[in-house]
């Protein structure tokens, strides 16, 4: 699927004396969709002694176009003993005329009064949103954003206006960025080199970086010393390099749709799911790929032992694709497989029953009942189920199947899951913090979400911290536990909580995974889990 369109704003550094012009004349002509513009163009003393805005000290002058102006206050780390007055009374202007939001100047060595002033801002019922700028070419600029965001408590309405640095003769690994509010990327005049023609394009190292925030929901902006000399040929390179990106898969872009969005974990054992919740679990082709082969696997090796006729039975049956897929294996080996499908939803049940008499022609026995205490003559086999969540057991595998091999199971059954293990990794994400946080429930930062993680930085490898394993003979052991990891930050970053993931081996030699180095290819039925931690 195509990119889509990226938006691209200027931010001329020569005078500007009438916004409303700059808008109807240079921005408009040289394919800008929104300006960075300054507030006021008279000195501070003025406007303290004021204490308010003549028409010729403006040059944001009216609201006509504040849906696409960004207001850029003075500076904020002055020495004028005034300077957090007169901030604040061009915020509250931008506030008045509507803005997009105000964009402050780089975080200098000020950094409490910095924190204080935005914190005062921000406090205000009408506040605009607040664009911090943050320059790559100071070296201390995570940890001074860090500081001043926690003195504002994390506020939503902060957010990160980055300007990168174009003296780096390499590509920079943006994973700490890309997990902060970062919302507009501004790209320096000087960034830009000449190719053959005379057109303005990225060095690879530029372009490598700028290619990487294309792919997150953020606006570009172009610093201008002239913007009537080539700024409209650089934001045509930039579109055209947006463009040129590489198309996804249709199911990487049907998973991009969830990127970040938290989701409340299912649960299949008390909640009857919808035909709609299978049906996208059910076009997981990868997933039940694997599931055949195991199934093909674990059907040569009991058929090689038994002798007879082999009892594969699929329990929590859904709609019915692994039963189709344990057809399909016992016919490729040509093997004498009686097909059982359990099944505890009353209305996939009536989906079973169709499917039987038309699609298996009748040759699967379809039974309604709850595995953990349905009792059966017939013993299987072959146990296959796919109770995993996204953290291996956190939809109750492990009691269902306990309960499903005490009662179903012959003294020699094979499960397909043969054995699960949850992995979790440390995680920097202000994105998926704040929706937490907004989340509704009494204990939204007590729950786990199910998230397509996107915007987020894992600071650390993924550490297992337990495993299940099932089949027979039974081991008695306890479905308790705890697990103690140390891990290493790769950066300096706050940690906002835990991904978790598992893997799960079918039977010896099939295997998936959702863990980051392990990702089963194009597998997209589960998204990783988001444990939030509480940030003070």
């Amino acid at each position: 699927m195509p990119f889509k369109r990226i938006s691209i704003g200027a931010e001329p550094l020569q005078t500007v004396d009438d916004a409303d012009a700059f808008v109807a004349g240079d921005m408009v002509r040289e394919g800008a969709d929104f300006a960075i513009l300054p507030i006021i163009r008279c000195n501070e003393e003025k406007v303290m002694n004021w204490g308010h805005f003549e028409p010729e000290d403006l040059v944001i002058k009216s609201a006509d176009n504040s849906y696409c102006l960004l207001g850029a206050t003075s500076s904020w780390d002055s020495d004028y003993e005034y300077t957090e007055t007169v901030v604040g009374i061009q915020a509250e202007y931008a506030g008045y005329t509507g803005l997009k939001g105000v964009v402050t100047s780089a975080i200098g060595s000020k950094v409490p009064a910095f924190g204080r002033l935005l914190y005062s801002i921000l406090a205000k019922e009408s506040s605009p949103k607040v664009y911090v700028r943050v320059c790559l070419s100071d070296e201390n600029a995570w940890q001074k954003w860090n500081r001043v965001r926690v003195m504002c408590n994390h506020s939503p309405q902060l957010q990160v206006l980055l300007e990168l640095d174009p003296s780096t003769e390499k590509a920079v690994d943006m994973k700490q960025w890309m997990a902060e509010p970062v919302h507009i990327v501004v790209l320096p005049e000087s960034m830009f080199t000449k190719n053959a023609g005379g057109y303005p394009v990225l060095p690879r190292q530029h372009q490598a970086t700028v290619a990487a925030w294309m792919d997150y929901d953020i606006a570009f902006v172009i610093q201008t010393t002239d913007a009537g000399s080539g700024l409209g040929d650089r934001i045509r390179y930039l579109r055209h390099l947006g463009q040129s990106q590489p198309e996804r898969s249709v199911q990487n872009s049907a998973s991009d749709e969830y990127r970040d969005i938290l989701q409340v974990p299912l649960q299949p054992l008390m909640d009857h799911l919808e035909s709609a919740t299978y049906e996208t679990f059910e076009q997981d082709e990868p997933k039940y790929a694997h599931y055949e082969e195991a199934m093909v696997r674990a059907i040569g090796d009991v058929a090689a032992r038994l002798k007879r006729r082999i009892v594969l039975m699929v329990v929590g049956a859904g709609r019915g694709p692994l039963v189709s897929r344990a057809l399909r294996a016992a016919r490729r080996l040509e093997a004498d497989v009686h097909v059982i499908a359990l099944e505890k939803n009353p209305n996939a049940m009536v989906e079973l029953q169709r499917k039987n008499a038309t699609l298996w022609l009748n040759k699967v026995e379809v039974i309604y009942g709850d595995m953990r205490n349905k009792q059966f003559v017939e013993k299987a086999d072959i146990l296959v189920s796919e109770l995993l969540g996204s953290f291996g057991d956190n939809e109750l595998s492990p009691e269902c199947l306990d309960g499903a091999l005490e009662n179903l199971a012959t003294n020699e059954c094979v499960c397909i899951p043969r054995r699960y293990t949850a992995y979790v990794a440390p995680l920097s994400s202000s994105m998926l913090f704040r929706r937490a946080r907004k989340h509704t429930g009494s204990f939204k930062l007590e729950t786990p979400y199910v998230v397509n993680i996107h915007a987020a930085h894992i600071l650390d490898d993924a550490q297992p911290v337990w495993k299940f394993r099932h089949g027979r003979p039974v081991v008695p052991t306890p479905n308790e536990r705890t697990s103690s990891t140390v891990f290493t930050a790769r950066s300096e970053s706050i940690v906002h909580g835990l991904a978790g993931f598992f893997d799960a081996e079918l039977y010896p030699g099939v295997e998936l995974s959702i863990c980051p180095a392990t990702h089963t290819p194009d597998m997209h039925s589960w998204f990783p889990m988001y444990f939030p931690i509480q940030v003070i």
